[in-house]
């Protein structure tokens, strides 16, 4: 861990304007801070992670270990974020127990600080998600949050898919060959789930493994708050589905799991906001590789996968016939 004082680049900047202000604001913290360090360094592929902020381990002047736990979304990303939306998520889901205390949110640096959790917790494995029960706690995680108080932040995938669609332009030379096919798919999913009637839930909204974290006694704890929303949770629940399964089988399961029953209906509405989230997310991935400056990052391969996927699911013989029966 390195001491106050010393940033040697712009996140850095920004993180430490942002727990100066956290610990000034805070007075459970005036003691100030020690040392910071990175906590997880951004990587692209194969997981897309810590690629739209920048994390830090933070030990207060209490203690040698890291007792918090700094955000910084990364400024390229900023018309992407809402780090004040997302910590009114943050605090909700907390209040459930489902989350890390958040403590405050420094708007000016696109900052949010949190209680760190600890070293017992670790990202949930594909392994961890597919066993009975580590799907039904992440399931029932969902149905508390979708039971409670609306965020106040109405998202539409299909909306965010238009948004990043203008952003890149026509000519965006990053997409994939087929763009159009996968865009007039995406279209008629929406028309068809407009159609069949969509529901609106609070929703952590960005069941990406890396943010599911099991503990002691295989507790749940959600973090990355930035998608946090009020949205369809069959939304939510297609996009975990098709995160954790590889197989139609244990999706089925999910579905039970969540309806008390497998319901086909619900099974082809999962399938389709699952082909939805991945043109999202490779479309996402593209908008970093244009505007972030971190070159390192294999963000094109990403979304390179997000569309395959996509292309796998909308190609699939029947799936026609499943968006008629939503």
């Amino acid at each position: 861990m390195k001491p106050l004082g010393t940033p040697e680049d712009a996140s850095e900047r920004l993180a430490e304007a942002a727990l100066a202000q956290a610990f000034a604001a805070l007075p459970g913290l005036r003691g100030g801070v020690a040392h910071y360090e990175v906590a997880v360094p951004g990587l692209a592929s194969p997981s897309y992670h810590g690629v739209e902020s920048t994390t830090y381990r933070v030990a207060d002047a209490q203690g040698a270990e890291a007792s918090l736990f700094l955000k910084v979304s990364e400024p390229c990303a900023a018309a992407l974020l809402d780090p004040a939306a997302a910590f009114r998520a943050a605090r909700g889901i907390a209040a459930l127990g489902l989350a890390p205390e958040p403590l405050h949110v420094a708007a000016d640096q696109g900052a949010i600080l949190f209680r760190c959790l600890g070293p017992d917790w670790r990202p949930a494995t594909l392994d961890t998600l597919q066993r009975p029960e580590g799907m039904a706690t992440v399931i029932a995680a969902f149905r508390r949050i979708g039971a409670g108080e609306a965020f106040g932040r109405p998202w539409s995938v299909f909306e965010a898919i238009r948004d990043l669609r203008a952003l890149l332009g026509p000519g965006a030379d990053s997409l994939p060959p087929d763009a159009w096919f996968l865009f007039d798919w995406a279209e008629a999913i929406e028309a068809a789930l407009a159609a069949a009637g969509t529901d609106r839930r609070p929703a952590h909204a960005d069941p990406h493994a890396s943010n599911l974290l099991f503990g002691p006694g295989g507790a749940l704890r959600l973090v990355d708050f930035d998608m946090a929303c009020d949205t369809d949770p069959h939304y939510q629940l297609g996009a975990f589905l098709n995160e954790a399964c590889t197989f139609e089988t244990p999706m089925r399961a999910g579905i039970e799991m969540a309806e008390g029953t497998f319901r086909p209906e619900v099974f082809n509405r999962a399938r389709a906001y699952a082909a939805a989230d991945d043109l999202h997310w490779g479309l996402r991935a593209l908008a970093m590789d244009r505007l972030s400056p971190r070159r390192a990052l294999e963000f094109r391969k990403y979304a390179a996968w997000r569309f395959l996927r996509c292309r796998m699911l909308v190609g699939r013989p029947g799936f026609e016939e499943t968006l008629r029966a939503l």
